[in-house]
């Protein structure tokens, strides 16, 4: 017998699966069993290595490499009783035992002399205490180095504190003093003569800073300005401070305009004055606005007060003007009324009376602009009460009663002589028509029912006309004069005479400026 046939078909022997007499569910139970087995032995030791590969640091590991193949090897025996379920390889599997049984002997031998010496090692809560007092120990030796350090810097911080905040206190002020937007001057307070000047007081007055030190402070003020009064009197401690306004004198010799002001630093106890400061403002550019500033309202005061008297000799001459026509349309007035007295047609006189009326409504309009405020517009409503009164003056009628009623309403030149004549027109009709000398009543109305409309209403309760009759008799003067300045005015009219005469007419508000 070969050593093949050996390991793999020994003489006479049959698979394990005999054993079982095939039965399925037999077989599977124990491939499966085994199956799993192994697998879970061959898993193991991966996790094993896993675990000595990140802890480099154990002192024990070859005991961990000596479970891995102990353990390999049990899961090998696992897998060869699957084998032999169908091949009777009986010798493999022996050997394979008799390997596990020798790692297995050998980690059995090995382990138990490792025991007092794994026992020995400190516990994780020993370490943990070990860690914890050396956690301490060295926070204590940080804490002394620390202190040590921290005395140390202190005798350093110490030691040139001195020399850091004078330096500090130096640069700062040279830093103020250079940068700072207004010009300081820095002086000796009994001689006068510059100890140093900033870059905004030097190029203020067009040098360089280092141009001025040394120099008499007095020579860059213009002359008509200098006051050594003020200035000694604040040197003499009679006053605080010396503040003004004045103009220095440039390099190239022009005046600047300047605000300074200027205060004495004394020596504690002794008051003597050691340092002259001074803070110079430039508002040459100010102060020029506000002198363009005055002239300019003094330029302006001088048209305005042009334009006032043009305005007052423009309404001088206006009022003159309403005057002059106001005076005459009453001659025209005059005159037509001499000439209806010589007439003895009746027709003739009636229309002459009717173009007296036509021309005081003219008149009037001219007689409310001269009293208004600014000779363009006037109310309304005193217009047509008065107008009103003349026209039932004028009829004679004592019978008839005329009410106006209506809203305030400012109106123009052109706005007021169309509608007067309109109301003129129509009231005179009434008068003539509508009652044939009987009593009546006549109502003129002016209303604004909405904004941007205005309707004048001219009502009475006379005996009305018929229209048919109207239109037969032909076009008279009065209605052509209504028509043209209902279409003058933009309007539309309306006539009822049910009960009356009443005409309605809407027309556009007049446009106010």
């Amino acid at each position: 017998m070969s050593i093949t046939d050996w390991l793999l078909s020994p003489a006479g022997l049959t698979p394990h699966g005999f054993c079982l007499s095939w039965a399925p569910g037999l077989v599977s139970l124990h491939a499966v069993s085994d199956g799993i087995i192994g697998l879970a032995y061959f898993s193991i030791p991966l996790a094993i290595a896993e675990f000595v590969r990140r802890r480099p640091d154990l002192k024990y590991s070859w005991v961990a490499y000596l479970f891995l193949a102990f353990i390999l090897a049990c899961g090998a025996t696992h897998f060869m009783s699957i084998l032999t379920l169908w091949v009777p390889a009986y010798g493999v599997e022996g050997l394979i035992k008799a390997v596990t049984a020798i790692l297995s002997i050998a980690t059995a031998v090995l382990l138990w002399p490792l025991i007092p010496k794994v026992a020995a090692l400190p516990s994780a809560v020993q370490l943990e205490a070990l860690n914890h007092d050396l956690e301490a120990r060295v926070a204590e030796r940080v804490a002394e180095l620390e202190d040590l350090n921290a005395q140390l810097t202190a005798a350093l911080r110490e030691k040139t504190a001195a020399q850091n905040a004078q330096a500090h206190s130096d640069a700062h002020f040279r830093a103020s003093f250079e940068s700072a937007a207004v010009g300081q001057v820095h002086y000796d307070p009994v001689t006068g003569v510059i100890l140093r000047a900033n870059h905004a007081y030097a190029h203020m007055l067009g040098y360089e800073p280092e141009d001025l030190a040394g120099r008499l402070g007095s020579d860059f003020t213009y002359p008509e300005d200098k006051d050594p009064v003020s200035y000694a009197s604040m040197l003499h401690g009679e006053s605080g401070a010396y503040a003004r306004e004045k103009r220095y004198l440039r390099k190239d010799g022009s005046p600047v305009w300047g605000r300074v002001s200027a205060s004495l630093v004394r020596a504690p106890g002794t008051d003597a004055p050691l340092l002259a400061v001074a803070v110079v403002e430039d508002i040459d550019e100010g102060h020029k606005a506000q002198i363009g500033l005055r002239q300019a309202k003094q330029d302006l005061e001088k048209v305005v007060d042009e334009r006032t008297a043009a305005l007052a000799q423009r309404d001088l001459l206006l009022r003159e003007v309403y005057h002059r026509v106001k005076n005459n349309l009453q001659i025209v007035d005059s005159l037509l009324m001499m000439q209806a007295r010589r007439l003895t047609d009746p027709q003739a006189k009636a229309a002459l009376e009717n173009l007296r009326a036509r021309v005081y409504a003219l008149g009037l309009v001219h007689h409310q602009l001269m009293g208004s405020k600014d000779l363009e517009t006037f109310d309304i409503a005193p217009f047509l009460e008065e107008l009103s009164r003349h026209l039932l003056e004028g009829a004679g009628e004592a019978e008839v009663s005329l009410s106006v009623r209506a809203a305030p309403l400012k109106v123009g030149l052109d706005f007021a002589i169309p509608l007067g004549l309109l109301v003129t027109e129509l009231v005179t009709n009434s008068m003539k028509h509508a009652f044939s000398g009987g009593p009546g009543a006549i109502e003129v109305t002016l209303a604004e029912p909405e904004a941007g409309q205005v309707e004048l209403w001219v009502v009475d309760d006379g005996k009305g006309y018929d229209p048919a009759k109207v239109r037969a008799a032909g076009p008279s003067l009065g209605a052509s004069i209504v028509d043209g300045l209902v279409q003058q005015l933009k309007g539309v009219m309306t006539i009822s005479t049910q009960g009356g005469t009443r005409s309605v007419i809407r027309l556009p508000a007049p446009v106010q400026a």
